[in-house]
């Protein structure tokens, strides 16, 4: 259990292990921890302790003497016992068999270690290595234009550096040698879920096309890895895009209870899943048509216009992808004062209705969308909970914490929200 935490370097006596070489990192100071659950059977006679007529007076008014033979120390319960001098030497043994308490008897020790060395402080801290993810719905991939990083990554550099490790398939793609589960493909590429593909233009102008698979990782020349993953609530599958690179999350000097270790846990646990909520189906539909409809082409301010490539592209137009229709109906400096003020005229529910919608939106039904939305009948009235062709839509809500009266309080994610892939980097030391 311990090694598990902190390593097992080997044999001290092999030079490769002896911390007195290694000048850079080695503090001068020397500790051991020798775990001995079984010295609580041990008498105090056994452990040289006085016979109660031969202690002082501070033995005696701290029980470390003994009247028979057969009294255990510390009563048979659990102890620590500690030695140390001025050299920087310490040495403790834990009678216990929780092995935890070794942990914190390292921390203890580094913090001695550090008083001695001087102008140092071991400090209890907490970090993770995040990689940002996406949620990208039914498909992904570039459209009519090229990848802006093409001329940067692409296949054939990808194949230069690791090539050894590929083996090549005749479509132009390549699967790891080592993780056949790993599949490189192209950067121009485009993924679908429902035709279950994956397609591009190779080299001599040929359309190329592989089968989309659950269970794989499909990485592209710069890194970004998708994966085809089911739903944790709901009856559908959605397409997840991982970053390459990840920031590093580091808490420093936190007292115990500070959040060193929740840095490395994923928020999914405070995640839970719920109907996307209408108040009335004919009033909310009507809303978010008149979003579908709105003309945006002037939505951007002149210095900004170059942002949206296609500023005419309708929310549910194929070109639009879940994230850019996010990021059309976000507030945002870029954009004009009048488009502004219409968004933030828009009820939020009115917005998840629109996400939701677009994200189960079939391309080439731009104006026949509302057919497939509809929301139960109950005891006559109309339900609140949003149904595409007959199914419960689902939702994700984040938990935040109780109020003073014990209510939860749950606040709306995005719909494309996924949380981040971490690797823990630190523990508490």
């Amino acid at each position: 259990f311990v090694e598990s935490i902190f390593g097992n370097a080997g044999n001290p006596y092999l030079a490769a292990h002896d911390s007195a070489l290694d000048t850079k990192h080695w503090s001068g100071h020397t500790g051991c921890a020798i775990l001995a659950p079984h010295l609580t059977q041990l008498t105090k006679k056994e452990l040289g302790l006085p016979h109660y007529d031969d202690a002082n007076e501070r033995q005696k008014s701290e029980g470390m003497c003994w009247k028979s033979e057969d009294e255990k120390y510390n009563d048979g319960h659990a102890f620590k016992i500690t030695t140390r001098d001025e050299k920087g030497i310490i040495v403790t043994i834990l009678a216990d068999n929780y092995y935890g308490y070794c942990k914190k008897e390292v921390k203890t020790q580094l913090s001695y270690a550090t008083n001695l060395y001087g102008l140092t402080e071991e400090e209890h801290a907490g970090g993770a290595l995040a990689f940002r993810r996406r949620n990208h719905g039914e498909e992904y991939g570039v459209d009519r234009k090229a990848h802006k990083d093409s001329h940067i990554y692409n296949f054939k550099a990808l194949t230069a550096k690791f090539g050894d490790v590929m083996d090549f398939q005749p479509e132009g793609h390549a699967i790891d040698k080592n993780h056949p589960d790993l599949i490189y493909i192209p950067l121009d590429m485009r993924m679908d879920i429902r035709t279950q593909s994956i397609c591009w233009i190779d080299q001599n102008g040929a359309e190329q096309k592989i089968k989309l698979q659950p269970n794989k990782v499909y990485m592209q020349p710069n890194g970004y890895k998708i994966e085809m993953m089911k739903h944790p609530s709901a009856p559908s599958w959605r397409l997840i895009g991982t970053d390459a690179e990840g920031v590093f999350c580091h808490k420093p000097c936190t007292v115990s209870g500070g959040g060193k270790s929740e840095i490395s846990k994923s928020i999914n646990d405070a995640v839970i899943y719920g109907a996307v909520y209408v108040q009335n189906f004919d009033e909310d539909m009507a809303q978010v048509a008149e979003i579908f409809d709105y003309d945006y082409s002037d939505h951007l301010q002149a210095e900004f216009a170059s942002e949206d490539s296609d500023p005419t592209r309708k929310p549910l137009d194929p070109r639009r992808s879940l994230g850019s229709v996010i990021r059309l109906l976000t507030p945002s400096s870029s954009n004009t004062p009048e488009y502004e003020k219409w968004l933030k005229n828009i009820p939020p529910r009115i917005l998840s209705q629109v996400f939701i919608i677009k994200r189960m939106h079939s391309s080439g039904e731009m104006n026949d969308w509302i057919k497939h939305f509809s929301v139960d009948v109950i005891n006559g009235k109309s339900g609140h909970a949003l149904k595409f062709d007959g199914r419960e839509l689902v939702a994700s809500y984040l938990r935040v914490g109780l109020d003073d009266n014990g209510v939860w309080h749950t606040y709306k994610v995005r719909q494309d929200f996924i949380a981040t892939e971490k690797v823990q980097m630190e523990d508490d030391i």
